[in-house]
């Protein structure tokens, strides 16, 4: 029974009436929004009715020609896959706005809505190079910081690298912001921009301290500046964890120890840092490694008679004793193999 009264009372309400209660809350919609704001929201919105949209929208139009309004338009045509109707939408706005930056930014969704719906990789490929061309044309003629950061996001999503590296870089210099910061950083690495990178470095490392300089080692270290990775290596050594310590120490001797610093490189690192003797024991091997490729046997000899009593691990002590035998002095080796077996003294 209820079910009847329901169906009869649905059933009095005429097409017009229900078009009528749906302008009425557009109208109050329209009250309650600021200006410019409904046109932006119904596009997202996914209560209202698409097709009544399109005809508010149509309407405004023959009285107030705005960029926003037209915006608005070409958005409900994308998002009912209408995209030829939009096309004719941004066309029509192209004639009446030549060059207007938010003209471009359409065309970027309309190619952006069409390249997800191909399947051809090569057609895939072309309206790729046609996006990149017009976010890029779009950055150059509006470099507000809003719209450097909506660019930036489509970048990103689009994977459009280079885009996303200038203007991380310009937003990041522009505001300060630690984001921008450390999105820029990470970008003019993979781009050797290492210049700039090493600007956003000193700024990260002051900010967010042990928990970036790792990073900020390895672009100095990358960008072949020794010093800078030292200096960011002292500052920080005592904060990081052993097991981090440990792969700092043995990544700043593997990229600073050459075959012609090797006896000024063991000096600087052991007044520099507080080495555990895992630590101390991998310079001293890597050292005396690099005396004897250098072929500085009296050298060599002098140190691995200085480093007998590093450790006793057989493996430690064959390395020792195969060094000695690569200064090519057969009664050196035999003296050192006896202090191994016998002990230093």
């Amino acid at each position: 029974m209820r079910t009847s009264k329901r169906y009869a009372l649905i059933k009095a309400f005429s097409i017009e009436d229900y078009l009528g209660i749906i302008l009425t809350a557009l109208l109050v919609a329209i009250l309650l929004f600021p200006k410019g704001k409904l046109e932006r929201y119904l596009p997202e919105s996914v209560e209202i009715n698409i097709d009544l949209a399109l005809a508010y929208y149509r309407a405004l139009l023959r009285t107030n020609l705005s960029v926003d309004i037209y915006d608005a338009l070409v958005k409900s045509y994308i998002r009912v896959g209408r995209t030829k109707d939009a096309i004719e939408v941004v066309s029509e706005m192209e004639r009446k706005y030549p060059n207007d930056p938010d003209i471009l930014f359409l065309k970027y969704q309309l190619l952006k809505a069409e390249y997800f719906s191909v399947k051809d990789e090569g057609q895939k490929k072309r309206i790729k190079n046609e996006i990149e061309k017009l976010l890029s044309l779009y950055i150059k003629l509006k470099m507000d910081t809003s719209s450097l950061e909506k660019a930036f996001k489509e970048a990103e999503s689009m994977d459009i690298p280079e885009i996303a590296y200038r203007t991380s870089a310009v937003l990041a210099e522009r505001t300060g912001n630690l984001f921008w910061i450390e999105k820029a950083f990470y970008y003019s690495i993979a781009f050797k921009d290492y210049a700039t990178a090493s600007r956003f470095a000193d700024v990260l490392v002051e900010k967010k301290g042990k928990a970036f300089v790792k990073d900020a080692i390895n672009l100095a270290l990358l960008s072949g500046n020794l010093q800078k990775a030292f200096d960011y290596a002292r500052a920080y050594y005592q904060e990081l964890p052993p097991a981090e310590r440990q792969s700092l120490i043995k990544r700043l001797i593997e990229v600073g120890l050459t075959t012609e610093n090797y006896l000024p490189f063991r000096e600087y690192m052991k007044k520099s840092f507080p080495l555990t003797p895992e630590e101390r024991l991998y310079l001293e091997k890597e050292v005396m490694k690099r005396a004897l490729w250098a072929k500085d046997y009296e050298t060599l000899k002098r140190l691995i008679l200085e480093n007998l009593h590093l450790s006793k691990s057989l493996e430690y002590r064959t390395f020792l004793l195969e060094l000695a035998l690569g200064t090519g002095d057969p009664y050196f080796a035999r003296d050192v193999a006896k202090r191994l077996h016998f002990g230093d003294n």
